[in-house]
């Protein structure tokens, strides 16, 4: 139950973002659900630069319990979002495509 809120969390902020995004740049939603989605793999993934750039030195011997309390709902939300951005910017820009 804790992973699902976790997932349904990490989907919230992800959309969230991309929401106060498109409206300050004034862009459609779904033309920055991609670079979003990206950013927020990046972000959640372990062992990768952006994540390391997050976590301040003194922190990083409590890594691996911060991986084992949060696990991969993050990484996977993160991952599914990007998953259906480029499924509903393929259904999107279909005439472009075809």
């Amino acid at each position: 139950m804790v992973k699902l809120l976790y997932f349904i969390t990490t989907i919230t902020i992800l959309a969230l973002v991309n929401f106060i995004s498109s409206s300050y740049f004034h862009l459609i939603f779904i033309d920055l659900a991609l670079p979003v989605g990206v950013l927020g793999i990046l972000a959640t993934a372990p062992n990768n630069f952006l994540t390391d750039y997050f976590n301040s030195q003194p922190y990083m011997e409590v890594e691996p319990e911060r991986h084992a309390k949060f696990g991969k709902a993050p990484i996977f939300a993160s991952s599914a979002y990007t998953l259906y951005a480029v499924v509903f910017i393929f259904i999107y820009y279909r005439s472009y495509f075809f």
